[in-house]
């Protein structure tokens, strides 16, 4: 058992930004002498003098396969240059890989570790695969930041029903709304990203492939689970607009109400001089 962990090969997926330039890094590795070939949404990037398969995807996520953990830090260190709004914390997804008599993915119950099995070392299995480790991916990006805009204000509606406000001023809502915003807004532009990609429309023999790490790692349900947290969001979003106009209005009542009390003592004040 111990000698078949150690001959696993490595595949991790990385999720480091909202999107990459991969025209940049295309030109980037081929000045570095790696073979690089260019689609719509992903760029395949290998090199001759050794074994290994990179796949960067459009959405801020690369797969490689067959890198050592100092190898993939580099690429880290490469991809920094070409990344649109990084992410605040990367996501890390690490697989182990073989080959045997047919394209499988599973749990080592052992080791605790999920193993990719392969029957051939042909790219296109891989980027077929690599697709459904990338949207899982960035997955884990999305769930991560809409759990940390729930965690900040979960508490909020709780404050209301039992003090009848938020103790926030009105500049702190703004803020808190602005940021609740950005977190759905940029999930609702990036939702194509977990859709079917096109690549199957011209490869539909490879789709299978797709599909099983989907189910492997739990895509749908993760989906429908991000979608009820986008749900509550929605709710705190509309308790603090709810909020911040019922402060306008509390405001405008007593803007109007002095106005009132003004008009009262001038025509007192003129009733008395007459």
């Amino acid at each position: 058992m111990r000698k078949e962990s150690q001959s696993l090969l490595r595949c991790v997926s990385f999720c480091t930004a909202s999107s990459y330039n991969l025209i940049g890094l295309n030109q980037f590795f081929r000045r570095k002498n790696y073979f690089a070939r260019l689609s719509r949404d992903v760029l395949y990037v290998s090199n001759v003098r050794r074994p290994g398969d990179i796949f960067f995807f459009n959405h801020g996520c690369f797969v490689c396969w067959g890198f050592k953990k100092g190898q993939e830090q580099r690429l880290l260190e490469y991809v920094k240059g070409f990344s649109t709004s990084p992410v605040a914390q990367i996501e890390v997804d690490d697989f182990g890989y073989r080959y045997g008599e047919e394209i499988a993915i599973d749990t080592h119950e052992r080791f605790k570790i999920d193993i990719i099995t392969l029957d051939s070392d042909d790219p296109q299995v891989k980027l077929a695969i690599s697709y459904g480790l990338a949207q899982s991916a960035k997955l884990e990006s999305f769930e991560e930041a809409i759990q940390q805009a729930i965690k900040k204000n979960i508490h909020l509606p709780e404050e209301m029903a039992i003090h009848g406000i938020i103790s926030l001023n009105r500049r702190a809502i703004f803020k808190r709304i602005g940021e609740i915003f950005i977190a759905r807004s940029s999930i609702n532009l990036s939702s194509e990203f977990l859709d079917v990609p096109e690549f199957f429309w011209r490869n539909p023999n490879l789709e299978p492939f797709y599909v099983m790490a989907k189910k492997f790692l739990d895509i749908p349900n993760r989906v429908m689970a991000l979608n009820q947290k986008l749900d509550v969001l929605q709710e705190l979003l509309h308790i603090l607009n709810s909020q911040v106009q019922h402060r306008h209005s509390s405001l405008l009542e007593s803007i109007i109400i002095l106005l009132i009390v003004v008009e009262i003592l001038i025509s007192l004040f003129q009733f008395h001089v007459w």
